[in-house]
């Protein structure tokens, strides 16, 4: 429930930046930025075990958490830049049993780096931009410990946000974005995970620090 009302209210913010943007950004005008960011990281999939000749229907998931990252943006034009994006996110997995009365789990230590780059698209005179491309999902902790586990992924990323000026020099960035991949966690024969396609949600909040006028 926390991590469906955090995203609604992410959400709205985005919908009402965008509504009180008529003209283009002020941002336009820089040929760099650097945006540090807070983020929460919501994993929406759990990753199954190889039960096979099992009773017990055995499940790891990453608990949702806090991170902080930056992304650097090259603009090509006013409506079009690449950028280069990682985050540090703080997500303990955790193992649960259905099979059990009062679901008992076991949590340990974990965090995700997730590294990316993309294109970013801004439709002219609006404050909403646009995000897509590709990278990793690196996770490490106890849960991952082991020469057989597999713990980087190739991922795709796509995302949208807003940039709300507070004033002419101050701004916020405002983007929701979701990570897609496939996850083997360790791709054997004798295979302990089974395969499955993962979908991470990251809401974050960052300042956009310009640099080179155009």
């Amino acid at each position: 429930m926390r991590s469906e009302w955090s995203v609604r209210i992410a959400l709205t913010a985005l919908a009402l930046t965008v509504a009180g943007g008529g003209t283009a950004p002020a941002h336009a005008q820089y040929v760099a930025e650097l945006t540090p960011f807070f983020t929460s990281f919501y994993p929406l999939q759990e990753i199954k075990f190889d039960e096979s000749g099992s009773t017990t229907d055995l499940t790891l998931k990453h608990k949702s958490g806090p991170g902080v990252g930056a992304r650097l943006t090259f603009w090509l034009s006013n409506t079009m830049g690449i950028e280069a994006a990682g985050a540090y996110i703080w997500s303990a997995p955790f193992f649960s049993t259905e099979d059990v009365a009062g679901t008992p789990s076991l949590s340990l230590p974990g965090t995700i780096i997730n590294g990316t780059g993309r294109i970013v698209f801004r439709p002219a005179r609006t404050n909403l931009y646009l995000l897509a491309g590709g990278g990793i999902v690196s996770r490490a902790g106890e849960a991952w410990e082991g020469d057989e586990v597999k713990k980087t992924t190739f991922a795709g990323v796509a995302g949208l946000g807003a940039r709300a000026n507070v004033t002419p020099k101050f701004a916020l960035n405002i983007t929701i974005e979701g990570t897609f991949y496939s996850l083997d966690a360790d791709g054997s024969e004798a295979a302990f995970f089974e395969p499955s396609f993962q979908t991470d949600l990251a809401v974050s909040i960052g300042i956009p620090i310009g640099f080179g006028r155009r």
